[in-house]
């Protein structure tokens, strides 16, 4: 039995004596309550259905009862029930309305799971109305993923494998690249909402539990330059594309670059002008051109806040500046992540980007040599940071790991650039390499993955192998495909999950 914390409530299984108080609880259910714990029809029929259950072996029943007038009240139930013994089991939960949100129903999915692990179930299947983000954001971040609809499609298929919880990858996470490629439809710059719920859907369903978007320059919107008014529809659609991943159990990123400006302003001030920079139209020099970069920074931090959990800040890419200012660059990061740091006032993580430290470090590609920049970089920023790395800089990795950051490696072999951009319009799920790539990160012991992703519409079989393989490395690519048919294909017929039964 456990009493959860502040409130004197038991969870424990039900029994015959139990049967009483079901009436009472179903009285205590709101109309939309009602309607989402549909099975039942709350009559004599349903105490009649769970009496005949309780001496089952298929089905378990177990309830959260709070003491009140020398009775134990029925506040909260939750069940599953075998219909085939090669299936999974088919859950359902409610809580009465006003202990919502009040940590019962929490309490009441871990008892019924510790329950099933006990039985030696492997997974529990249940089903949630697409609009019930609140039960959606619930069951998602218990590690319960979509595997399709009913066959009325107004309500998710949803499975929580146990054996996902043994995933030796904590962080799986995938970087959807906004950069303006005008390939509509293909890629995601030009997206709908609609689109990215495709998305962010099968995200879900795949096991990727981390969502970062990109915001490039030329995308930038401020209310008070007329000129990007033609943005303000890009901010709105990523905000509600952010707060979807959310409801499906995603951590979301929002990443931008720390000298870049609209090319507007570039071209509007040029003695603000990044020097000898290795990428041109869009950078200023952080020293002097700070409070043009930060007025599109800080709305931008504004504007997300409410849906984002963390915000990427990148450094020396697209571009960074050389003059006598900015030689030595360690100050420069230095000085953006304090001055970022400040705009963000702890309503989300600051995650860094040092693109070209090694290059940086080598004194290379026109920057002055920076020996140890590495080390004194990570030693600066606090323990346990999370800092987005290339994945082909082993040496890195280790230097952030053996000063107490944690690593996140940028993999670009998924969605490859530098000239082979157009091998992303062609549908190529690489799973070969994908095997390859879980083998080697296995070996090095990696926790986390950030997968770059420029054209999802035509490469999400990749996309789906490559998260089901970190969530399970063990699985046969044969079974991973099969659930990936599964997810895009079948239908379930919703009568299964309907009970109307005859005394």
């Amino acid at each position: 039995m456990n009493s959860l914390a502040g409130l004197s409530v038991v969870i424990r299984p039900l029994n015959k004596g139990d049967l009483p108080e079901i009436p009472e609880f179903f009285k205590g259910l709101g109309e939309t309550s009602r309607y989402y714990y549909h099975p039942y029809v709350f009559d004599g029929d349903a105490v009649f259905l769970i009496a005949r259950q309780l001496g089952e072996d298929s089905s378990t029943h177990i309830g959260a009862f709070q003491e009140e007038g020398g009775r134990n009240r029925m506040v909260g139930h939750v069940w599953y029930t075998h219909f085939e013994p090669s299936e999974n089991p088919i859950l359902g939960i409610a809580v009465i309305d006003e202990l919502q949100n009040a940590g019962v129903g929490q309490r009441l999915m871990q008892g019924i799971e510790d329950t099933a692990r006990e039985r030696g179930v492997q997974g529990i299947e249940l089903t949630c109305f697409l609009e019930n983000h609140q039960a959606l954001r619930v069951y998602t971040k218990r590690g319960y993923r979509l595997a399709g609809k009913n066959r009325s499609g107004n309500q998710f298929r949803m499975i929580r494998w146990f054996a996902d919880d043994d995933s030796p990858f904590v962080m799986r996470g995938v970087y959807a690249s906004n950069i303006p490629w005008n390939i509509a439809s293909v890629t995601t710059d030009n997206w709908t909402f609609e689109e990215w719920k495709w998305y962010i859907e099968l995200l879900n369903a795949a096991g990727c539990n981390l969502l970062k978007l990109y915001i490039w320059s030329t995308h930038y919107f401020h209310p008070e330059e007329p000129a990007l008014v033609g943005n303000q529809w890009r901010y709105d659609i990523w905000c509600e594309a952010l707060t979807y991943a959310r409801v499906m159990g995603m951590e979301t990123l929002v990443g931008f670059s720390s000298t870049t400006v609209p090319p507007t302003t570039w071209l509007r001030y040029p003695e603000l002008r990044a020097q000898e920079v290795n990428y041109t139209g869009n950078t200023l020099c952080w020293k002097r051109g700070r409070d043009r970069i930060l007025s599109f920074q800080g709305y931008l931090i504004d504007r997300f806040s409410d849906v984002a959990d963390g915000f990427v800040l990148w450094f020396a890419d697209p571009g960074a500046c050389r003059c006598p200012h900015c030689r030595d660059y360690l100050a420069v990061m230095l000085d953006c992540l304090q001055v970022l740091s400040d705009k963000i006032k702890g309503r989300a993580e600051l995650v860094p980007c040092p693109w070209w430290i090694e290059t940086i470090e080598a004194g290379l590609r026109g920057f002055a040599p920076h020996p140890r920049l590495r080390q004194d970089f990570v030693k600066e920023i606090p323990r346990n940071s999370r800092v987005i790395v290339n994945s082909s800089e082993d040496e890195t990795i280790d230097i952030m790991k053996e000063q107490g950051a944690v690593p996140l490696p940028l993999d670009f072999f998924l969605d490859p650039e530098g000239g082979f951009e157009s091998n992303n319009v062609l549908p190529e799920p690489k799973l070969g390499q994908i095997d390859e790539w879980i083998e080697n990160s296995l070996e090095r012991k990696q926790t986390s993955s950030l997968a770059y992703r420029l054209a999802p519409l035509t490469q999400f079989p990749g996309d789906f192998y490559f998260f089901r393989r970190q969530l399970q490395p063990g699985q046969s690519r044969e079974s991973v495909l099969n659930r990936l048919g599964e997810y895009t294909c079948n239908e379930r017929r919703e009568e299964k999950f309907s009970y109307h039964p005859a005394r």
